[in-house]
């Protein structure tokens, strides 16, 4: 009805989304996680091509904060390594 599986499907573009939102987070590897485009796919999300349900709206939203995390995670913690060998740098 509302719910396109080619849209949806692994290689799909909004698989990654959909993976994100529906299982661990684990299942995505870090390099499937930086490949995705936050501002694509919310507007892909935003402006389907095909309707969708609000509840699927709803899942694939989650999906994308899921992701936006894990980027902000990883971001944190590469900072966090910089700042260390900053400090290990210029150490008295």
């Amino acid at each position: 009805m509302f719910y396109s599986q080619i849209v949806l499907a692994k290689k799909g573009p909004l698989g990654k989304i959909w993976l994100a939102a529906h299982f661990s987070d684990k299942k995505l590897a870090k390099p499937q996680i930086f490949s995705t485009d936050i501002a694509a796919s919310v507007n892909s999300i935003v402006n389907p091509t095909v309707p969708l349900a609000l509840r699927v709206s709803g899942h694939l939203l989650l999906g994308v904060v899921r992701i936006y995390s894990r980027k902000v995670k990883y971001l944190m913690a590469d900072c966090n390594e910089a700042l260390v060998k900053i400090k290990m740098a210029f150490r008295p």
